[in-house]
Parts: C-alpha cells; structure tokens; sequence
C-alpha cells in the first residue's frame, strides 16, 4: 500500500496560517504576510529567525512598493509628493486568504485603501502564494495594476535566518554560500541608499565567512547577481538552506556585526540612489507596470537537512 505525503493547511491560535508536508512546517502572519517559522519535520530545527527585539524585531517581511527607502522618504507624481513609509506599504499591512485550490498552498491578499492611496497614488492588487514541495518553500507574487495610468514600484523580500543555527558556535562559523565563484564588486550602501560607488567583494570566490572583515554592517547588494542562488552554511561545508533569486535580478545580504543571524533580500528594483530624482517615473530603483498588466515573480527557499548546522 502507497502512502500519500501529508499536506495540511491550517490557522493556529494566533491567526497564523500554517502550510505543511512531510518535510517542512511554515507559519505565515497575516499582518504583512510575514513568514514566522521554516521549522524542518525531519530534525526539528527551526531555519527564520525568531525575531528577537534585542537584535531585530521582524522575521522575513516583505516590501512594496519601495525596497527598504525612497530618498528622504518621499517621491513625487505629477507635480504631488507623497510620504513613503521605511520598508513600503505592505509590511505591516492586513492580508486576507484567498481561495486557493493547492491544498499544500496560501494565498494572501492586499489591495488598496484609501490610506495607501495617500502615499502612493496606484491602484493595486497585491498577492503573494506560499507553497511547499518536498524541502522547498515557494515563495510568488502578483503585482496588478489597477489604475489608469503606468504603475512604478519595487518589490522585495526579506527574510532572516539563524546564524547559529542551533547551539556550541557563533556566528563566525558560518558563511554566506554562493552557487558559483565570483568576482564581483559590492554597490556600497549606507543610511538606506545606494552611495553611487562600489568596493572589492569576492574574488574568484563562492563563500565568505560572516565575520570577514569585507562584511559591512549596511549591507551587501549585489547588482543583476550572477549567483543565483545563496545559501547559509557552517564553515567550510554545503549550505543547509539555499535561497534561489528566481525571477529577482537583484540581491541584498545584510548581517550586521555581532547580530545572529542573516538576511538573503532578493530585489526587484533595489534601494533608492543617494542623488534619485524625486519624481518616482524617473527613477532607477523601480519597474513599473502598464494599465491593466500584471507581474508574477518567484523566488524559493530549500532546506538540505542532510547538511548539519549547528
């Protein structure tokens, strides 16, 4: 007799939705639609960052229409300025389920309010999807655009995860694991912006220790990444989780000194320019959609639990 995986989808007591299979257990928040747990079934070891207030309060939150600032916090359109909060609209926003007939899947929703309205005058329909197959977790976005004119924004993710892993080492241990060697210079971020110049990154390499000293603690971006996929991994060996940029171009790793734990943000778009226009039409740091258009984007996130972390 065959027996079926196991997939359930489910809300706890905290009004999380929770997907799961034979492989993983994921907590979504429906305030942002915020991952809360990437928690393997095999080893128990729980991969996101729990969102300590000691050293960063969020876990894995996801920005629109804005990748982390616009410069001075504000854009204009057609002769307006609007105010755009840090990290976007979206991120401490209410989603809604949405029916959905993958019964190992969410789908989460956003639309405009009146409110958004105020700071970014598009009409939108924002969606993301959550789905689990085996060891990966999928992660994809619709961005529509409901108005009557060209809609310009960015997207992005943001997730953390636990450097250590579990306990009996520090964050030195581990490294930032690249799918191939690169040579490659990192855009140098600072107070949130792109400063406009560069500095040396990797040389011929594919991991960097989170204690290199070519580890800043602004950020790591990385511009159309040749490497399209980055892992976290203790010294020396495989990543236990590997995070694809799928149909984002751009990547930012940000792990501050001394923090336990890193961020992999893919980017569609990136952070503003220090010297941006205002007006958010002229703008380098965004797309934009045609009216009536919809964008689909992906990125994804595999746990190898054959790998050890701690």
């Amino acid at each position: 007799m065959s027996i079926l995986p196991i997939f359930a989808l489910v809300c706890d007591g905290a009004g999380n939705a929770q997907i799961e299979n034979d492989s993983l257990s994921v907590s979504i928040s429906l305030q942002g639609a915020e991952l809360q747990s990437i928690r393997s079934k095999i080893t128990n070891s729980e991969y996101l960052w729990q969102g300590d207030t000691e050293y960063w309060d969020r876990r894995a939150l996801v920005m629109f229409p804005v990748n982390v600032a616009f410069r001075d916090w504000k854009f204009t359109h057609k002769g307006l300025t609007y105010e755009m909060p840090f990290l976007g609209l979206v991120e401490s926003g209410s989603f809604e389920k949405v029916a959905d007939s993958r019964p190992n899947s969410v789908v989460l929703e956003f639309r405009n309010t009146a409110e958004t309205i105020e700071r970014f005058p598009f009409p939108f329909r924002f969606r993301i999807r959550y789905s689990l197959e085996g060891s990966t977790l999928n992660q994809e976005f619709w961005v529509e655009n409901k108005g009557k004119e060209r809609m310009y924004f960015a997207l992005g993710g943001h997730p953390g995860f636990r450097t250590p892993l579990e306990g009996g080492k520090g964050r030195g241990d581990y490294d930032i694991v690249f799918s191939e060697k690169m040579t490659v210079d990192r855009l140098v971020v600072a107070d949130n912006l792109h400063q406009n110049k560069s500095l040396p990154y990797l040389k011929n390499e594919d991991r960097i220790s989170l204690n290199d000293p070519r580890v800043p603690n602004a950020g790591m971006f990385l511009k159309s990444a040749k490497s399209r996929k980055i892992g976290v991994g203790f010294m020396g060996q495989e990543p236990y989780l590997t995070l694809d940029l799928g149909d984002f171009p751009n990547v930012n790793m940000w792990t501050p000194e001394g923090m336990p734990f890193v961020c992999i943000e893919p980017m569609l778009g990136h952070h503003d320019q220090i010297d941006a226009p205002y007006e958010i039409s002229e703008k380098e740091c965004v797309i934009s959609l045609g009216v009536g258009e919809t964008g689909r984007y992906r990125f994804s996130m595999t746990v190898n639990d054959g790998v050890p972390g701690p």
